[in-house]
């Protein structure tokens, strides 16, 4: 293969693996400013939801009932994994989980919860204080140590009767939550029911998280990073779920109506939250709105049976189409290793000998391309003035002695799509959160500590650039060839050594199949070559 092959195929990975890390990094946090009111932008809305405060208390209407009344709390599941309702808004206060896999609870509350959720508002000006009113606990059923599995809690005045049952499933990490409205007045156009995020997460949890909120919605699905929210967004397509969401975990409601059909709006609450809310609009006096709430990992199993349509919130790219069966691969050999980075390891191996065909065309591509060099070398003497008779005599030249130059570019191509789905599997999969696999690595989602694999790294793909064999002289071309084992080590710094150590097992094993293709082959004399066959 040509030598400005070999260098646009590393760069297209070099790119790839320096998008991935900076785009993947949390904005830094900066001077930010949100207006405490704000008009939404719908032209079927015309007020912004209430804040969930004790200011509505005083709009016209009701007042809440109950206003002074002592303030409970419900923690329904247990000590392990529990959500925490208030007597106060009825909201969901707060989701514990004990520990995650090495990470605590309130961790991963701040990467995709913060401020209450299930929180009802609505932009009409006489019902404003539904964001605070008091409710009583009617019904509750208990678990074990002070815990419970299902609670009711209901609110009644002249205006409006709600009765809002919360039930656990822990199994699934979900909570179902029933909403009844019985309006005896004019209701209100819409009523709004979200969910908040907090717009920036501690600095010791930023490194490699992104966290975006999703609406998911008939005709596709719409997204945005927490970070980037600094005015309303309406969505009016009907919806089915909307949530936060960070590398490893999603904070969803789902619409479990069918019927209703809810819009979406995210606005900025303050400086330091954001709001995500499924409108729906009122158009009788009774009303049911059926809902459930997922706050744990992005597993797709769990998704799958959580949701319908959740599993869109892992998103492994383009190539989606091969990540699916490579992390199903993965999972199955930890089936029976018990391991995952040994199940990296043997999945490697198994994408190695699946693509060796490819590997050994483009070599063979390589070796009738180094057989004519010489003569192409002349030609680019003879016309360097004239580029288009040189590409024409080139041309000729190639076609004269049976070589096309796509046989050598085509399988490096069609590997791509397989490499970079499974750079995202190993990136972002929750398989591998918490997963050690030995030594020193006792994460292979999290960086390694040390940077052992990142240095071997780097140490491999010179070794297996020395092997493979160049068709190129130029001396520019070469430099930047020489930096390209120290680029690539450079940027697996701060990647999860489980991809770390998939790109090291990668390069051990290409140095193997170099070796022995070179000596099959009769191909010596290698100088310097690309890392884009360590990639692939």
């Amino acid at each position: 293969m040509d030598k400005k092959v070999f260098l646009a195929v590393s760069l297209c990975a070099a790119i790839l693996l320096l998008w991935q890390h900076f785009y993947m990094k949390p904005y830094q946090q900066g001077q930010q400013t949100a207006p405490q009111q704000l008009q939404v932008q719908s032209p079927q809305l015309n007020a912004a939801p209430a804040q969930n405060s004790a200011s509505g208390a005083g709009s016209k209407g009701a007042t809440p009932s109950g206003a002074n009344a002592a303030v409970e709390t419900i923690k329904l599941g247990s000590a392990s994994y529990h959500f925490v309702v208030s007597t106060k808004s009825g909201a969901v206060g707060r989701v514990e989980f004990s520990e995650f896999r090495g990470q605590k609870g309130s961790n991963i509350w701040s990467l995709v919860g913060g401020g209450e959720q299930l929180d009802i508002t609505t932009p009409s000006p006489e019902w404003l204080y539904l964001s605070s009113v008091n409710y009583k606990i009617e019904g509750i059923e208990k678990a074990a140590d002070g815990f419970h599995s299902k609670a009711t809690l209901t609110y009644s005045d002249e205006n409006v009767s709600i009765k809002r049952t919360y039930t656990i499933n822990p199994s699934l990490f979900s909570l179902d939550h029933q909403i009844s409205f019985e309006f005896r007045k004019q209701p209100p156009a819409y009523i709004f029911v979200g969910l908040k995020g907090l717009r920036q997460i501690p600095k010791e949890q930023q490194e490699n998280e992104r966290r975006q909120i999703y609406f998911n919605k008939s005709g596709g699905q719409e997204t945005w990073t927490v970070e980037d929210i600094d005015s309303v967004k309406d969505e009016l397509g009907e919806g089915r779920w909307m949530g936060f969401s960070s590398r490893y975990f999603l904070n969803a409601l789902i619409d479990q109506s069918e019927t209703l059909n809810p819009q979406f709006q995210t606005r900025p609450l303050d400086g330091s939250q954001v709001s995500a809310n499924l409108i729906y609009k009122i158009t009788a006096p009774k009303v049911d709105i059926p809902l459930r709430m997922y706050f744990g990992p992005k597993d797709l199993d769990i998704l799958n049976k959580a949701g319908p349509h959740l599993k869109a919130a892992v998103d492994f790219g383009w190539f989606t189409i091969f990540a699916y069966p490579l992390l199903t691969a993965l999972k199955w050999f930890y089936k029976y290793v018990h391991n995952y980075g040994i199940a990296i390891i043997l999945l490697t191996l198994l994408v190695k000998i699946l693509t060796y065909p490819l590997t050994l065309k483009s070599m063979k591509s390589m070796k009738e391309m180094q057989r004519i060099q010489p003569q192409l070398t002349k030609l680019r003497e003879k016309h360097k003035d004239d580029k288009e008779r040189l590409n024409r005599e080139m041309l000729q030249l190639m076609r004269a002695n049976g070589y096309n130059p796509m046989s050598g570019c085509l399988p490096i191509f069609i590997q791509m799509p397989i490499f970079i789905a499974l750079y995202n599997v190993l990136y972002g999969a929750i398989d591998l959160y918490g997963q050690p696999f030995f030594g020193w690595i006792h994460d292979l989602s999290a960086k390694d500590p040390y940077y052992v694999t990142p240095v071997l790294l780097s140490l491999m793909m010179f070794i297996q650039q020395k092997l493979t064999p160049t068709t190129a002289a130029d001396p520019a071309q070469q430099r930047m060839m020489m930096m390209m084992p120290l680029i690539f080590g450079l940027m697996m710094l701060w990647l999860p050594s489980g991809l770390t150590l998939y790109m090291l097992v990668n390069s051990i094993v290409s140095i193997i199949q170099q070796f022995f293709m070179n000596k099959s082959l009769g191909i010596g004399g290698a100088r310097t070559s690309t890392g884009a066959s360590a990639a692939v």
